[in-house]
């Protein structure tokens, strides 16, 4: 009991550590570390499923009470439920990895690779914040997402996992093969291709600036006053602008609201295509749409993309008559319509993929959009309810990710930050300070063309994992009825 209790408190301390590899932190080599020290002294002894069950499970509860801290800002009940839900996702595949062997070598990457992509899709549509990808954004294998996405980023955490338990362990022999995929992959990643440049304009980020944490207490009209208020200030000239999420509202439909002629007017006094999000209530106040609209300078509103994949506990209740019971639920008082995808806008400029804020996580609306032929990405985002930087961080490290997966620039408008234009191989060539006000502005290429994870998506990843660890469940089933 008492090295039960001692293998349990380490792999929650690894836990911890593995996650200062996300932003803010950023510290990315322990990602692999934090995962291969756990996989040396807590997992390799554990002979029977249920104590690789305990031992898992005790690393991501130690990975998710801090990587999940920020829910605190909003729910926290819902931290505490979320927690161990999100724990039992990763460890459950974990539980799976065979104890030595190509087997082990293969099943680390893929019990993340499941384990990330499961829990991306549930519940209530899935947690993508805080995965092991976001902190490899400053790393070398950044670069790999262009092969096989975010999940092909993950896989290499867990290559460089078993390379960590491998030297630990003195086993040199077994170090080679995992060492040339953590080498050989961001070396074929940078001997890819670029995506086409089709035409270069120049676009511009507006950040209306504020505080953190008081989206709920700000009165909407004054976000929108202080978009006004920085366009207005900036002397230059764009081709395409992006405004934040809710930069704007309106009482019933936004194609009659006097906000709509607002910014139509806008945009043909600066001549510029302006992107930017309504805040659309329904006539009985009781519901919303969140609308992100492209207005043209010559023929006023183009197109309109309402946001489809909602954040639960945030645009919606689920479960709503039985959560009340628990917790103050006045400040989602009105729910959330979600629209359809793809999240494309037709303009003048040519498509644009769009994706409102929390959508930058899923990497496939970002693909649904690209390939309906945007060329360009748009996230208009929010972030403002958060009173520190980790999730405008993370949100900034997904529109990395998103730009390199999908060979197209990015451009994030977020309300107090981050505000960013990124380009395709990931690089942040401008970015805001968190509660600045202030316009972004940059050259960027309108692109065609696709990338293997453009074209292949997360599937075929998701298949080979699947097919892994069942193989690993199969020879330690066989392994223990020849013991029996």
């Amino acid at each position: 009991m008492r090295q039960r209790l001692l293998r349990d408190s380490l792999a929650v301390a690894l836990g911890a550590l593995t996650m200062l590899s996300l932003p803010p932190w950023g510290l990315w080599p322990l990602g692999p570390i934090g995962l291969g020290l756990w996989l040396r002294y807590c997992n390799r002894g554990a002979g029977r499923w249920r104590d690789r069950l305990e031992a898992a499970g005790a690393f991501w509860l130690g990975a998710y009470v801090l990587g999940l801290f920020w829910m605190t800002e909003l729910t926290l009940p819902g931290w505490i439920v979320a927690v161990p839900v999100e724990a039992l996702i990763m460890a459950l595949p974990a539980s799976l990895v065979a104890p030595s062997g190509w087997r082990r070598t293969l099943g680390v990457p893929a019990a993340l690779v499941l384990g990330e992509a499961v829990r991306w899709r549930v519940p209530f549509g899935g947690v993508p914040m805080s995965n092991l990808a976001l902190g490899q954004v400053e790393g070398p294998w950044l670069g790999v997402a262009v092969l096989a996405g975010p999940l092909g980023v993950i896989a290499l955490v867990g290559v460089g996992a078993v390379i960590v338990e491998r030297l630990c362990a003195r086993e040199w022999c077994d170090v080679a093969w995992p060492a040339v995929a953590a080498i050989g992959l961001p070396l074929a990643a940078l001997a890819w291709p670029a995506t086409t440049v089709d035409a270069t304009i120049t676009a511009a980020v507006v950040q209306a600036g504020g505080e953190l944490g008081t989206n709920v207490d700000t009165p909407q009209r004054s976000v929108r006053t202080r978009h006004l208020e920085a366009t207005a200030a900036w002397g230059g000239n764009a081709d395409l602008m992006l405004w934040s999420e809710s930069s704007t509202s309106s009482d019933g439909p936004l194609e009659a609201s006097d906000r709509l002629a607002e910014l139509e007017a806008l945009a043909a006094e600066r001549d510029v295509v302006l992107v930017a999000n309504f805040y659309e209530r329904t006539p009985d106040g009781q519901r919303f749409r969140n609308a992100t609209v492209a207005v043209d300078p010559n023929t006023g509103l183009s197109d309109r993309y309402d946001k489809a994949h909602l954040v639960p506990f945030g645009e919606y209740v689920p479960l709503r008559s039985v959560v009340e019971r628990f917790a103050d639920l006045s400040l989602i008082s009105r729910e959330a319509i979600g629209g359809a995808g793809p999240g494309l806008l037709t303009t003048s400029l040519g498509d644009i993929a769009a994706v409102t804020s929390y959508e930058v996580y899923f990497s496939e609306l970002v693909r649904d959009g690209v390939r309906a032929g945007g060329r360009i990405v748009a996230n208009p985002t929010l972030a403002s309810s958060y009173s520190t930087s980790v999730v405008p961080a993370q949100s900034l490290a997904s529109a990395r990710l998103r730009g390199v997966e999908s060979g197209r620039w990015v451009l994030q408008s977020s309300t107090t930050g981050y505000s960013a234009i990124v380009s395709p191989k990931g690089e942040i060539t401008h970015r805001s300070e968190l509660r600045e006000s202030v316009v972004l502005a940059a050259n960027v290429d309108l692109r065609s063309g696709s990338t293997p994870a453009t074209v292949l998506g997360s599937w075929p990843l998701m298949l080979a994992a699947v097919v892994v660890l069942a193989s690993c469940a199969v020879t330690a089933a066989r392994t223990n009825g020849r013991a029996v």
